[in-house]
């Protein structure tokens, strides 16, 4: 196949690699750009790519010229190019394939290479930024439990999947007994160095798929899935019991919570289930704190 020496003068001024393939998917020329990117070997530019991070190695035929010749389409794809052990940073190559015809036949391919690695590096930076951004809005920064703006999210969640599964759900809510005392008294120091202890004891209580936030400056809610409300308030009581017998340095006194515990009613909302725990933590309040309540203690 012929190519102009005005096209070939072209393409080998380009920054970014250009190839042309014949119909059968052999090489036909390329450019100085694109011999530079596989160092010399152009036959490597149908090898070796994976379309992300622990993906495996796609076909030949499932390769953008490969495609183009089949399909009769301009194909494109960003591929990451598995490097040798002794090549540090993965490479991240944008692939257009375009056919070409004359007369109603496919005549070549055109590719255009272009080395988009950087652009893909800075885009996962800002990606897991943007990621750590989320974390931290829906994150409590002092306990790293989820915070009150993302209770209604994890509690949708959550009622849907045990209706699902059909499978009860419990609800928890509980409070530090005097937590605003105790912060004026011992200071806020104090106070968070509790929520943390709280927070990391309450996480040694849970099972898969149970759910933590706290909702309040010493407020906490509990999702727990698989768990009626009297299997709840047996391991709600163990999990206070170690509280109170915690010896922290800042804590005058034993660390106490209150707390009232709903199982869901059938076709219940979750926000009407955690009113009713909540309607519980008032009683245990009123009843000398240091408890919790369910609807059948009540």
């Amino acid at each position: 196949m012929n190519l102009s020496k005005d096209v070939l003068f072209f393409t080998d001024q380009l920054s970014n690699g250009v190839m042309i393939f014949s119909p059968e998917c052999e090489v036909i020329y390329t450019n100085p750009a694109a011999r530079s990117m596989w160092n010399h070997e152009s036959h490597s530019v149908l090898e070796g790519f994976a379309t992300g991070t622990g993906e495996k190695t796609i076909s030949q035929y499932e390769h953008p010229v490969m495609q183009a010749i089949q399909s009769n389409r301009s194909v494109s794809q960003t591929l990451l190019r598995k490097r040798a052990q002794n090549e540090s940073m993965p490479q991240w190559v944008k692939m257009t394939a375009n056919p070409i015809q004359e007369s109603g036949q496919l005549k070549y391919v055109l590719l255009s290479l272009e080395d988009v690695t950087q652009s893909k590096h800075v885009s996962d930076i800002l990606a897991s930024r943007s990621y750590m951004l989320d974390q931290l809005d829906v994150v409590d920064s002092t306990t790293g439990l989820y915070n009150s703006r993302y209770v209604p999210v994890l509690l949708e969640r959550t009622v849907s999947d045990v209706n699902k599964l059909d499978i009860p759900l419990s609800v928890c809510v509980f409070d530090i007994d005097h937590f605003t005392r105790l912060n004026e008294a011992q200071g806020r120091q104090c106070g968070d160095e509790v929520l943390r202890y709280l927070a990391a004891l309450l996480g040694s209580h849970m099972h898969e798929g149970d759910v933590m936030a706290r909702t309040g400056g010493g407020e906490f809610l509990v999702l727990l899935p698989s768990c009626s409300a009297g299997e709840a308030l047996e391991r709600m009581e163990v999990f206070s019991a170690q509280l109170r017998s915690a010896a922290l340095p800042c804590a005058i006194r034993p660390i106490t919570v209150s707390g009232g515990i709903a199982e869901m009613a059938d076709n219940e909302k979750g926000a009407q289930v955690v009113e009713r725990a909540d309607s519980l933590l008032y009683l245990a309040k009123l009843d000398g704190r240091d408890k919790f309540l369910t609807e059948d203690a009540v």
